[in-house]
């Protein structure tokens, strides 16, 4: 039997009701309605509710997500299997929310809230000018002044940059610098402007020692997307050692494509450090999100999202040589919907 159209032209207030005669019988396929919203008083919901002949509800129709403007108009249409498409979140991926120099310790002070769930990543070069034989310096702590739990500053299983060191100098004096991450998940709001993040670090000289960081809120889970099949923390590079290049990190140039390639969508975060330290970092991919190049060393962190499969060049350059550069990153999953 093809379907007939049951039409109730007349204009009413809400409730506009049909009511099925006894003589009939139907299946509901789908129902269209326009609504007039001038006399609304606050936003509202077009809604179809179906009763049975005792008057109790048996199905009501409404999505929440389809919110409608008070004093607006709507034409509005339900049928079965019909489901809103999640839509991909707009806004930044990475965010910088302050930065610092400091020595074996380094307090950041926040100079933007936590925007939305997430990752904190807290991007760092250190360096220990005057002893390069201080190879076992590293982070030691990680807090923040609300005192939210869930700080990693060593891992085999979570995001962080993994620790890039380089100990040769071809002029000055001897140092060892490093770069990596510490990190945690975040929810929005958890730290506001004016909270505090603490870094504390180990060392045979506290007296030589010094520090940039960064603080870069990532739109993503606190889990790292592998690469061939992998968590890696130790593909980076550095130079001299690896290249003789001053003024340029390139994982392509040094290792040769192919190196870094991971195995779904991630969102990519950079750690790149400079001693003495050179301000303008220029990332290959991405866009640079931060950059602290006003004490004895500097950091520079780039986003970027990586495709499946897609190799990348996480390096960058700098506008002139420094002494020692220092490089490594991370590929973390990226939250698209949430």
């Amino acid at each position: 039997m093809a379907d007939t159209q049951i039409a109730s032209l007349k204009k009413v207030a809400v409730p506009s009701e049909y009511t099925l005669p006894l003589s009939a019988e139907f299946i509901l396929k789908c129902v269209n309605a326009d609504f007039d919203g001038s006399g609304a008083g606050g936003d509202w919901l077009p809604c179809v509710t179906i009763v049975s002949d005792s008057g109790h509800v048996i199905a009501r129709a409404v999505d929440q997500g389809v919110k409608v403007t008070a004093g607006d108009d709507a034409e509005v249409s339900w049928f079965p299997r019909l489901r809103r498409r999640a839509v991909a979140l707009e806004g930044p991926r990475c965010l910088l929310l302050g930065s610092a120099n400091g020595t074996d310790t380094n307090t950041i002070t926040l100079t933007k809230a936590v925007p939305a769930d997430g990752v904190l990543q807290v991007v760092y070069c250190q360096s220990t000018i005057g002893d390069a034989g201080d190879t076992t310096s590293e982070p030691s702590s990680a807090s923040d002044s609300n005192a939210v739990p869930g700080w990693v500053i060593s891992t085999t299983l979570d995001p962080l940059i993994g620790l890039s060191r380089e100990n040769n100098t071809g002029s000055g004096p001897p140092t060892t610098s490093q770069v990596g991450s510490a990190a945690r998940p975040c929810t929005t709001g958890d730290l506001g402007i004016g909270s505090t993040i603490t870094v504390t670090w180990s060392t045979l000289d506290p007296g030589l020692f010094h520090t940039s960081a960064l603080v870069i809120w990532q739109r993503a889970f606190f889990e790292v997307i592998k690469q061939g099949g992998f968590r890696i923390y130790g593909n980076n590079n550095t130079h001299p050692t690896v290249s003789g290049s001053l003024t340029t990190l390139s994982w392509d140039a040094d290792y040769g494509p192919g190196t870094t390639n991971p195995d779904r969508d991630a969102l990519v975060i950079t750690a790149m450090g400079a001693y003495p330290a050179v301000s303008g970092f220029s990332p290959y991919i991405g866009a640079k999100i931060g950059e602290i190049a006003s004490g004895s060393n500097s950091v520079a962190a780039a986003c970027y999202g990586a495709k499946v499969g897609v190799s990348f060049d996480p390096g960058g350059t700098w506008p002139a040589g420094a002494i020692q550069l220092i490089g490594n990153y991370q590929t973390v999953y990226p939250r698209t919907f949430s």
